[in-house]
């Protein structure tokens, strides 16, 4: 058969949408085609109980391939509107005008429709009540066809009622049947088949080719040559880096040019003694067109070099003078609990993690979800989705004991932060306002961020590359408190990029030391013992003892996502070290 170049396309489009061809102009993307799922597909149900609705893979007679989605599901006839939603997470990075679907009716009068969460976590709903959903009043399959630029109810997010691009998941939805007013009980199955877009870019550009490492596991411990898998769908090779030891900062090294097989696949050795001894950070990037797409993989080198571990015997410049107060280099077993007075720190926010801010919830060392770990001489905090926990540590415990430093001093830690979207390491310092609060005194107090670090990259996210953020806090100080405030604040010239101070590297390639000198006239900020900015001591500053918290939080106002990296993400703190000058 001899096609025109056109009739090719179209004969393509129809291949791929099952005999529907998208406007001419739109690409067809296959978003989920159920053969294979990165989960198990899960069911959220409202105002009935949870094992009233399931869903699987199955190879019921699916519309296309060998698999499709059933869903069974129970509406009862008494109590409230029922209705359920089967979420698919998906990466859709470019404009797109139509969703598609099949969906293989029970004739039920159940209705349907579809979900959509964009990048500002913005929900989208398309139903029968906004003209684009529909009445499951037939049988056998039927396409569904969604017009996402046509009005629509949406809700969540940033409110401004358009889609925000990456779209993160689309939702089916069914609704309890009705009849007038009355709800209708119904159980049935109901199949669902090839979740498709209409797309003004290519599959590549729509989906966003995805580095993926295969094994080792994100997290796990490398010794030795290390061959490391890969599986990166739309690249045709990928570049791998890893920072090195060296003088000074060390420097970048590049570990392999990995070209990949026509599935998106490769591998190449990691020769892991000839890096640092610990937690590393192996980038993993590639680039087609105007698509990029970088990977971080963490690992832990069990074997390699040591490279500047460990506290330092000398003071820090910024100390010269004081006394140090307190040390820790995690040598010695853990101390961290949420009820032991005698515990060196406590693992919430004082008083009782009341103010605890992660969407990974903080989690106590005594707990199931303990986030807490030690690794040779590190502190390991873990953000992690299937317990859902995430770890913070504070010097100042929930009775007002704990390690304080009153100006002049200076606070320090070294740690390695994890470049997942919604990751948020963080030192910081507060003044002390528990001692009152034991009291039943609420003061205010001061707040000096020495690092926020926000992860992730692409579409509305933090983009930080070599960047982090600096932030006083004047808290419950009235109107002249957010003025000081706002002038320290400007002061810095936030964002703060690493490399404009002759730092090479970034707070998630490689180990830095944050610190803070808090004096009478000026509190200063460093990193790796380079000044990188000041504001006048705030008045409160001046006047109470600071202790310190440091934490991997998730969330801050940015999305979430653990998933490219298996729902887990670490960071970890070499040692803290505080001083005070002697009165």
């Amino acid at each position: 058969m001899n096609l025109s170049v056109k009739a090719k396309v179209s004969f393509w489009c129809i291949l791929l949408t099952g005999g529907m061809v998208p406007a001419w102009g739109a690409t067809p993307v296959m978003v989920e085609d159920f053969e294979t799922v990165a989960s198990p597909p899960t069911v959220w149900v409202v105002n009935i109980p949870n094992e009233n609705a399931s869903v699987q893979l199955s190879t019921d007679q699916p519309h296309d391939g060998k698999q499709c989605l059933k869903l069974h599901y129970h509406f009862v006839g008494t109590g409230n509107f029922q209705y359920l939603g089967i979420p698919n997470k998906v990466r859709i990075q470019a404009p797109v005008h139509k969703l598609r679907f099949w969906l293989k009716g029970d004739n039920s009068k159940c209705s349907y429709g579809v979900r959509v969460s964009d990048a500002s976590d913005e929900m989208h709903q398309y139903s029968k009540n906004t003209g684009q959903g529909g009445i499951i009043d037939f049988t056998g399959w039927k396409e569904v066809v969604i017009d996402l630029d046509s009005g629509h109810e949406t809700w969540g997010g940033d409110k401004n009622g358009k889609i925000d691009y990456p779209i993160t998941a689309i939702t089916l939805s069914i609704g309890q049947p009705t009849d007038k007013e009355k709800l209708l009980p119904v159980e049935s199955d109901l199949f669902f088949d090839s979740l498709s877009v209409d797309s003004e870019k290519s599959v590549d550009e729509t989906l966003g080719c995805q580095v993926s490492v295969t094994s080792p596991e994100y997290g796990s411990d490398v010794k030795g040559d290390t061959t490391i898998t890969l599986a990166a769908a739309g690249f045709k090779s990928v570049t791998v880096k890893c920072w090195k030891q060296g003088d000074g900062f060390g420097s970048d090294s590049t570990v392999a040019t990995v070209a990949l097989d026509a599935k998106g696949e490769g591998s190449f050795v990691f020769l892991a003694d000839a890096y640092p001894h610990g937690p590393i950070t192996v980038r993993i990037s590639g680039e087609i067109g105007a698509v990029k797409d970088n990977c971080y993989l963490q690992l832990y080198n069990q074997g390699g070099v040591s490279w500047n571990e460990g506290m330092p015997q000398e003071p820090p410049p910024a100390a010269q003078g004081m006394t140090l107060v307190f040390a820790d280099d995690f040598k010695g077993r853990l101390s961290i609990s949420s009820t032991d007075p005698k515990a060196t720190y406590y693992d919430h926010k004082p008083p009782g993690g009341a103010q605890d801010f992660s969407v990974h919830t903080f989690s106590g060392y005594d707990s199931p979800k303990n986030p807490f770990s030690q690794v040779d001489t590190y502190l390991r905090i873990r953000a992690s989705d299937k317990p859902h926990s995430s770890g913070l540590i504070s010097s100042m415990k929930n009775d007002a004991s704990g390690i304080t430093a009153k100006a002049p001093c200076y606070f320090e830690c070294r740690f390695i932060g994890p470049n997942a979207i919604g990751t948020w390491p963080a030192f910081w310092l507060m003044t002390d306002y528990m001692t009152d609060h034991v009291k039943g005194i609420k003061v205010p107090c001061d707040e000096l961020d020495i690092i926020e670090a926000y992860g992730g990259e692409g579409p509305r996210k933090p983009n930080a590359f070599d960047t982090y953020m600096i932030c006083p806090h004047c808290w419950d100080q009235g109107e002249a408190g957010k003025a000081i405030e706002k002038k320290a604040y400007d002061g810095m010239h936030n964002p703060i990029r690493m490399r404009k101070f002759g730092i090479p590297s970034t707070w998630f390639e490689t180990f830095h030391t944050y610190g803070c000198k808090i004096t009478v006239t000026d509190t200063i900020y460093y990193c790796d013992n380079i000044e990188v900015g000041r504001h006048p001591t705030l008045p409160l500053s001046k006047q109470r003892a600071f202790f310190f918290l440091v934490n991997l939080a998730t969330g801050g106002g940015w999305p979430v996502d653990l998933s490219r990296y298996n729902g887990l993400a670490d960071m970890y703190i070499d040692y803290v070290r505080v001083y005070q000058q002697a009165p």
